[in-house]
């Protein structure tokens, strides 16, 4: 998607002036409710219920939090329509409002393309099972049932890891085009109805493994693989090894036609069942003393595997975008962020819901991110 930068920074800098001129509480959003009030306890497992603490106590900043509020407030009169925030610092909630009246804390949100990231967290239970023997086994070996076409020594050649890092050089055109245009190849996809297979028939444009290329269907196809060596459903797999571990007792994930649970898309979870998702990955995997996720998957999963094609320093793991500045990220459509900080023990969490023509939209998590969020730690 096409960025204008001088707009953006004009924009930006304007609400920022606004905001230095209106910095009493708003009475609909007060930075009161927004900072939490509790007491640090010490070290605990949020399965039942999180805890809150105010962020003094575990050093953040407040002022920059409220600043935070308060820049929310301006963006929502710019139709920046953001639903809500998280903020866990060292295991406890230091920060939370629910903007819209649409959603709130026990309902449960739209995440997108975040649904990538426990399909990828899914392959490495799996691999920490022994019923995935390795990222270097090859895709089509798992679907002797279907006539592929176009197949070729490229295509034999794709393996998981080309899968999940985004790089199997399937012809796919997804963000190149808006998802409303006919020549979108994930439109084309959903369109007709197809699963696994439109996907395993695409042509090869590329050697895989040589090109990033952003492919919602190639994590659909994990998602088949996750049910050929599972012998269960992706979302009855999630349910028993990583949601129900976890404490997330609610969720939606959809099935294709063929009976495969979408594996790039399509999840809706509550955004303190995303915080649990991402505190499990800030952890290493471990949760309450058990490792649900191998190590060695987590740190998989945050390398700089593949650069991002149209952004600059920006990069893509497992199923995880990869920033320059030590954080990785589950992201959805409109702006949906689940983010794990580990120099700061944080995770942080947006739901956004997309405003057509609003370019200002796709960077803003990020931005608060990086200009109030992580620089409350410092």
């Amino acid at each position: 998607m096409k960025q204008h930068p001088i707009l953006y920074a004009t924009l930006w800098l304007l609400s920022l002036t606004v905001a230095c001129e209106n910095y009493d509480d708003d009475p609909v959003f007060p930075a009161s409710d927004f900072i939490s009030n509790g007491t640090y306890k010490g070290e605990y497992w949020p399965t039942e219920t999180w805890r809150e603490c105010n962020p003094e106590e575990v050093g953040m900043d407040p002022k920059k939090l409220k600043e935070l509020n308060e820049e929310v407030r301006l963006l929502l009169e710019m139709h920046i329509d953001i639903h809500s925030i998280l903020i866990v610092k060292d295991g406890y909630i230091v920060a939370e409002q629910y903007y819209s009246d649409d959603y709130g804390p026990e309902d449960l949100h739209p995440i997108y393309s975040c649904t990538k990231s426990l399909t990828s967290a899914m392959l490495g239970i799996a691999s920490g099972l022994d019923q995935l023997q390795g990222v270097d086994q090859k895709m089509t070996s798992f679907f002797p049932e279907y006539d592929i076409q176009n197949m070729s020594d490229d295509k034999e050649a794709i393996s998981i890891e080309h899968l999940l890092t985004m790089s199997a050089g399937l012809e796919w055109y997804e963000l190149e085009y808006p998802y409303g245009d006919e020549r979108n190849t994930f439109r084309t996809w959903t369109d007709s109805g197809s699963g696994v297979k439109f996907v395993l028939d695409r042509p090869m444009v590329a050697v895989p493994g040589e090109e990033y290329s952003y492919n919602t269907g190639a994590s659909h196809v994990l998602s088949g693989i996750l049910q050929k060596v599972t012998g269960v459903r992706s979302d009855s797999f999630a349910m028993e090894r990583l949601f129900e571990p976890l404490g997330i007792d609610q969720y939606y994930w959809p099935v294709d036609g063929d009976g495969v649970a979408y594996g790039g898309s399509g999840v809706r979870l509550r955004p303190r069942d995303m915080a649990r998702f991402g505190y499990l990955y800030l952890r290493n995997g471990v949760w309450n003393g058990t490792q649900i996720i191998p190590e060695t998957w987590v740190n998989a999963s945050q390398q700089k595997h593949m650069a991002r094609k149209y952004i600059p320093n920006s990069y893509y793991g497992y199923q995880f975008w990869v920033s320059n500045y030590d954080t990785y990220s589950a992201v959805g459509y409109a702006g949906q962020w689940i983010t794990i900080v580990p120099e700061h023990n944080q995770v942080v969490i947006f739901n956004n819901n997309f405003v057509e023509g609003n370019e200002l939209q796709w960077n803003t998590p990020e931005r608060l991110l990086t200009t109030y969020i992580i620089p409350a730690c410092e």
